[in-house]
């Protein structure tokens, strides 16, 4: 069973968030409904969640009919939306999580400034007609026993179980500082559980069995090892061995590692390296992390690799070998997933590299069948292992992601959701954005999307660039709900009369390592500015743009980028709208539990003057043009201090800043209502600063 949550890696990347919706009454574009969390069972059954503007509803179909049902809804007013979905193997039961955790502590984001602040907490329902939740208590991660008929979840760092055969049960600590078992997969016996555990620049593959007071050590040593599978015969385990970490390295970890494939036999202890990697071949930061290893069947194990600098999928004989490539050169995986024995579905951007298309593979044969389909962007895949059912989202530029439940055997769709079907008929009046390839300021090329108003110009016009860095963007709705909301202002806004464009700047993915791990990007010479700067030129010189009105926004690492770009090239950017954006890389966050972005792109000390210059605080005194600032003042992502000090030293310079601190919000903004705030916020400065 796989459940794949999408939160965009947000703990360990900068992701952007949306601009959702107009104050007064133009706000019904942004309340489309999006799939944003799918799992499937062992059995031909399938749970996902919806959101919509501030309603999350869980969702379930199963077999024949794959008729859709709404289990349970709830609104995001108190800061607590449904944020997981987690169904067990034989389909009865979901577990569904709300709120947002805060870290590991188990406390919640408090956005709605409750006086006693929420805590993330665990539900489970029957999936039959009528069935009502019931609450578990504080707790997330939930993984179903294969019976199906126990539950473990983490609660702070212990590791809780709760009986679901015996309505009266309570749940009980199974095992102090068992939430550091991760990655945990279940024994093929289903008493035991086969984990990672990091020690802290080294880690251990272990093996716990219930009721039992001790762990079994199965693989130690000074190496990271990650993503245990284990085989359909229940005798090995597969995981991938990464380089520990030496004290005297500070490591960018948004970059490619060496990594290994190996084996670990359960009975006899036998390790045995089946492919190590050449150079920093693997990711650990990606979105589809069990796509990264796993078994087809008894007698191949696929892992994704680049080592030729674009992420393919390979098969490898479980006693060893060469291993063959099932994807073809030059373009990437984004996801696969195992649909049945051998069977691979994979999503994937090998017949256009700047959208996403479908196939299965034969993993023991290579052979590929190209599948069909109306949609743009495919993500969230899920599939029955009996190798004929499989769940996906997609959408295209008029619909958000959506679900799909595809019969491998037929070709065709068994459901196929509608945005009408949650009452949502919004129709854009300005075009479907097209592809366009723009020369950047130091003469690289740069993949977009241009919005274009209906009528004729010259228009003001608007630089969109995304978060992460590591994303792509699309002509269409993104399969991620931040993402897709950032997609509709954009269409919404060329319906304003801007024109935009959307870039795929250099850092993030789907156009190779080369392209991903740029020389001299972020800290160390924002060389990925290029790609910002010569879009404006770009814009400049259209006949259908008034050059003294173009503007930049965006948000995280978008953020940070808008904030280049007013600092360098106030001559060029008339204004911008900087969302909790990184303006300084040699800073450290001081804050407890923070990502901290200077470490997580691995800023040692010795690089603090060159990160520096590399900021926008690095070219602070040639910022003239007016900025609208926006953070929440609990995000975990970009310390809020981030916003703070710059707008303290911008008003010191006299620039035209405006700031907005949402009290208690995340990063990735929980609440509907603080996206509103936001819009209206923002919609009102673009009048003011650029027309329209």
């Amino acid at each position: 069973m796989r459940t794949m949550k999408l939160a965009f890696a947000t703990a360990a990347l900068l992701a952007a968030p949306a601009l959702l919706a107009q104050t007064g009454d133009d706000t019904g574009f942004l309340e489309f409904p999006i799939a944003t969390d799918v799992s499937n069972a062992d059995v031909p059954a399938f749970a996902w969640l919806v959101r919509q503007g501030e309603n999350s509803t869980l969702m379930f179909a199963r077999t024949p009919d794959f008729k859709p049902v709404k289990l349970f809804a709830q609104a995001d007013v108190d800061g607590q939306p449904i944020t997981s979905v987690s169904l067990s193997p034989d389909g009865r039961f979901v577990a569904f999580q709300t709120g947002v955790p805060f870290g590991g502590s188990g406390e919640g984001f408090n956005p709605a400034s409750l006086v006693e602040a929420p805590k993330p907490t665990l539900w489970v329902m029957a999936t039959d007609a009528g069935a009502k939740p019931v609450r578990i208590g504080v707790g997330f991660s939930p993984r179903f026993a294969p019976d199906g008929k126990r539950m473990l979840y983490r609660q702070g760092r212990d590791l809780w179980a709760v009986d679901l055969a015996d309505p009266s049960a309570k749940p009980a600590m199974l095992v102090p500082g068992g939430a550091a078992f991760g990655q945990g997969v279940w024994a093929k016996d289903g008493k035991s559980i086969i984990f990672a555990q990091d020690r802290g620049g080294w880690s251990f593959l272990g093996r716990f069995t219930l009721g039992e007071d001790r762990i079994h050590w199965l693989v130690t040593g000074a190496d990271r090892l990650s993503s245990p599978v284990l085989s359909p015969d229940g005798a090995s385990v597969a995981y991938l061995r990464w380089p520990g970490r030496q004290h005297t390295v500070t490591y960018d970890l948004t970059e490619n590692q060496p990594f290994a494939v190996e084996t670990v036999d359960l009975a006899s202890g036998q390790v045995r390296t089946l492919y190590e990697a050449t150079g920093k071949s693997g990711s650990q930061l990606s979105d589809d992390p069990e796509g990264d290893l796993r078994w087809a069947d008894d007698r191949n194990i696929v892992f994704r690799s680049e080592h030729d600098g674009w992420a393919r999928l390979y098969a490898v004989a479980r006693g060893g070998g060469t291993p063959r490539a099932l994807t073809p050169a030059n373009c990437e995986v984004a996801e696969s997933e195992l649909a049945g024995a051998d069977t691979l579905f994979v999503v994937h951007n090998c017949r256009d590299i700047d959208t996403r298309q479908l196939s299965s593979i034969t993993v023991s044969s290579g052979r590929e069948r190209e599948i069909a389909s109306r949609d743009v962007v495919m993500g969230l895949a899920g599939a029955v292992g009996d190798g004929r059912y499989v769940a996906f989202t997609g959408g295209n530029a008029e619909d958000a992601p959506l679900l799909r439940v595809l019969d491998l055997k037929s070709g065709k769709l068994a459901l196929a959701e509608k945005p009408t079907d949650y009452g949502y008929a919004h129709h854009f009046s300005a075009p479907a954005p097209q592809v366009v390839r723009i020369k950047a300021s130091d003469g690289g090329t740069v993949p977009a999307q241009l919005f274009l108003p209906s009528k004729p110009g010259p228009h003001p016009a608007l630089v969109y660039v995304h978060g992460g860095p590591p994303r792509q963007m699309f002509p269409a709705f993104h399969f991620g709900s931040y993402y897709a909301s950032d997609f509709a202002v954009n269409r919404h806004l060329a319906e304003l009369g801007y024109v935009v464009v959307s870039i795929n700047y250099r850092s993030g993915v789907g156009y190779g390592r080369a392209f991903r791990e740029a020389p001299e990007r972020a800290w160390r010479g924002a060389s990925e500015y290029n790609d910002v700067l010569g879009t404006g030129r770009w814009l400049a010189q259209r006949d259908d743009v008034d050059a003294k009105r173009i503007g930049i926004w965006g948000g995280s690492y978008g953020g940070l980028l808008t904030a280049q770009a007013l600092a360098r090239n106030s001559d060029v950017f008339a204004a911008g709208i900087a969302v909790h954006g990184v303006y300084d890389w040699s800073w450290p966050s001081p804050t407890p539990g923070h990502q901290n972005p200077s470490r997580l792109f691995g800023v040692s000390e010795a690089d603090k003057p060159l990160a520096f210059r590399s900021s926008p605080l690095g070219a602070i005194a040639g910022w003239t043009s007016p900025v609208l600032l926006v953070s929440g003042d609990r995000d975990m992502n970009v310390d809020v201090l981030e916003t703070v000090d710059l707008h303290q030293k911008l008003r010191a310079k006299g620039v035209d800043v405006r700031t907005v601190i949402i009290p208690g919000e995340a990063h990735d903004m929980i609440r509907h209502s603080s996206w509103l705030e936001l819009w209206g916020e923002s919609r009102r400065f673009l009048q003011e600063k650029l027309g329209k």
